[in-house]
């Protein structure tokens, strides 16, 4: 399936926006940096210069070491930390979390509600992509990985953004993922090896830059919704898997996979998938395999409170918030509020199911097995899924990092974003405060430059 061309709504849409920020060009700038977190671990270093000329980086380090040449246009952030810019290892821009029952905040048909978003008139869809894009962007994120949209939404958002017509971070798109029979409707269903190498090669050829699957261990959709496969088995079969992922690697792209439970996890990483978004339940078993076929995890911790957000919580966000941090607090009373009061979530309560999560994490980190973050459709909330490997007994500076040097790795995409290193793309922002010691400050950015353009001063709405 090619890409056509652009819809007359979406260029509409795109062009009367416009853009707000500085194109670097050619001139060469520097940044000044009270502290700097490279990304890649390592402790903050005092005092810093870094380089940008273009959309790359042309130096970094100490102070002592970078010299700043004649002419060049200085930028002072020396009472700031200044860091690369944040991953979201796991986006949906056009779709929104479910939005449950107005009084008391639960419901459990985010399903539904999120796939008749994407069945919505294509002009309504991408409105809220460049909204979306807009709020992940000034609360930090340079780079959206992201897993899943109908009629290629994602890879026309990405021309946008590629052209600086919308101010977005910078995205690495998969077009629609791919799902067999009793999948998630309007996504369309694919079935059997070939047809699998078929839709891989379709979604590379319509600009994907990775591949996306779904797998899950009862029937998404439709009248037998809920009805398990059988005992030990997915909605792929062996052979589909091993098509799929061969033809993916095949054509260079890498394949990302939604897979929540011990049957589904296992499959994915032993067919050769590189990276397991959610990974819900670990066990030492799962961790084993992560080391051996070199796969990472991306956590989506916020993705799992959803169903307590209402439709007046995302007015909130698009008509008062004034600022990520108002709609981060705010989003975060409602989380305390869910876990405080610690209700029954199946045969667990809330804190319950937290504690055993938590040991999860540390169990697969203290393996090394790599980490990223990312929101899934819980919009400008990236900070959350940091705090929360923070709160699961990461140091914030092990957070920090899978947000940036450690999620680019678990991508594959680590070759240009993640860390601050010569060569590597200029996504660069700054933070008042030291998030590496009190890992709330990450919600006071302040510079954003995403490839050489600043969208510092960019308004929330």
């Amino acid at each position: 399936m090619k890409v056509r061309g652009l819809r007359i709504s979406f260029l509409c849409l795109a062009g009367c926006l416009g853009m707000s920020s500085f194109s670097a060009a050619q001139e060469t700038i520097a940044i000044k940096a009270g502290r700097l977190i490279d990304g890649s671990g390592k402790p903050a270093i005092q005092n810093a210069v870094i380089l940008v000329k273009g959309d790359r980086i042309q130096a970094v380090g100490a102070a002592s070491t970078v010299q700043i040449p004649a002419g060049a246009k200085t930028i002072d952030l020396s009472s700031e930390t200044v860091m690369p810019g944040l991953i979201n290892g796991h986006d949906h821009p056009t779709v929104r979390a479910y939005t449950g029952a107005e009084v008391n905040r639960l419901g459990r048909n985010s399903l539904v509600q999120q796939l008749n978003e994407m069945a919505e008139a294509p002009s309504l869809q991408i409105a809220r992509g460049v909204r979306d894009l807009r709020v992940d962007l000034l609360s930090g994120v340079t780079t959206e990985y992201v897993v899943g949209e109908v009629e290629h939404n994602d890879l026309y958002l990405k021309q946008m953004c590629d052209a600086g017509v919308i101010p977005c971070p910078r995205l690495y798109a998969s077009g629609p993922w791919i799902i067999p029979t009793a999948g998630y409707s309007p996504i369309p269903a694919t079935n059997g090896p070939w047809a699998m190498r078929e839709m891989v090669r379709n979604n590379v050829e319509a600009g994907a830059q990775h591949i996306k699957i779904v797998m899950v261990v009862a029937m998404a959709t439709g009248p037998s919704a809920g009805r398990p496969y059988g005992e030990g088995s997915s909605n792929f079969t062996n052979e589909e898997l091993d098509a799929l992922v061969d033809e993916a690697h095949r054509l260079g792209v890498k394949v990302t996979a939604h897979a929540s439970d011990v049957v589904t996890i296992k499959q994915a990483l032993e067919h050769g998938v590189d990276s397991i978004q959610h990974a819900s339940k670990l066990n030492p078993e799962l961790v084993d395999l992560f080391i051996r076929k070199h796969a990472g995890i991306i956590n989506t911790y916020a993705a799992g409170m959803q169903t307590h957000f209402t439709p007046k919580d995302f007015h909130y966000l698009d008509t008062e918030a004034n600022s990520p941090e108002e709609w981060i607090g705010h989003a975060q009373k409602i989380i305390d509020q869910v876990v405080s009061e610690n209700a029954l979530v199946g045969s667990q309560t809330v804190q319950d199911r937290l504690k055993d999560r938590y040991a999860q994490l540390r169990m697969a980190r203290d393996r090394q097995v790599p980490f990223g973050v990312g929101t899934d459709n819980m919009q400008g909330l990236l900070d959350l899924d940091i705090e929360n490997l923070v709160n699961a007994g990461f140091t914030p500076l092990q957070a920090l990092s899978a947000a940036t040097g450690g999620g680019a790795k678990v991508l594959g995409i680590d070759g240009d974003v993640g860390t601050l290193e010569k060569g590597k793309l200029a996504d660069i922002i700054s933070v008042r405060g030291n998030p590496d010691e009190n890992i709330h400050d990450l919600t006071k950015v302040n510079f954003i430059m995403v490839g050489g353009n600043i969208y510092t001063g960019l308004s929330f709405r």
